[in-house]
């Protein structure tokens, strides 16, 4: 009987830790529900889950292995975005403006100032062979006529490219799918990326992203 208590004792400061490390922390970091307990590197058991970053999404870096960033292409440097409780959306921490430049939903606006971009990053629970597939769509009213246009890519952590695509406004107000089949280690992490062309003048994007597991 004391064992029992004591088990249960555990099992509910446990809870109260990962309440803690939750979305009302500041660091505002979990750990993703699809992972077990005990972590283990084994592919199987995610092949029938379905990771979207829609369906997702959270106001919590890592929950269901996703996290947000704001990057900048001239060092390729990465800084986690920060959660603004007030505006309901991600926001990059090198804006003063919050609601200047963000992500919520399915719909991201690439940071104008010093050329940063914006995006999601899926953490690989285990090592095997991934499905990863972005639908992209530039939401600019085609008549603007200075728009430039946006630069979606997908990206290992180092930067090294696995696809991109650069929509103009006249190609605006239809989908784009990028899809690709990516072997990856436990750890690794798979890059999804928005950067302005060259200003972020009616960058207005919508962003849909899929990832699933394959095999070994």
């Amino acid at each position: 009987m004391r064992n029992i208590l004591k088990k249960t004792l555990l099992f509910f400061c446990a809870g109260l830790c990962f309440v803690a490390a939750g979305c009302g922390s500041e660091e505002k970091t979990v750990y993703s529900p699809a992972l077990p307990e005990a972590v283990k590197d084994d592919y199987t058991m995610y092949l029938n889950e379905t990771f979207n970053s829609t369906e997702d999404l959270s106001d919590c870096q890592g929950y269901r292995n996703w996290y947000y960033y704001c990057g900048d292409p001239e060092d390729d440097s990465l800084s986690l975005m920060v959660f603004n409780d007030y505006y309901g959306r991600w926001c990059s921490e090198y804006q003063s403006l919050y609601y200047y430049t963000y992500m919520w939903s399915t719909v991201w606006l690439p940071e104008d100032q010093q050329g940063y971009g914006i995006g999601m990053g899926f953490k690989a629970p285990a090592t095997g062979k991934v499905s990863v597939s972005a639908t992209v769509r530039l939401l600019a009213d085609p008549d603007y006529s200075n728009g430039d246009g946006v630069v979606f890519t997908i990206s290992d952590k180092r930067g090294d490219p696995y696809d991109g695509k650069l929509i103009t406004p006249a190609e605006g107000a239809q989908d784009f799918v990028l899809s690709q089949e990516i072997s990856v280690e436990m750890g690794d992490e798979i890059l999804f990326m928005l950067f302005p062309n060259a200003n972020n003048t009616h960058d207005f994007t919508n962003v849909d992203i899929t990832v699933k597991y394959l095999g070994a």
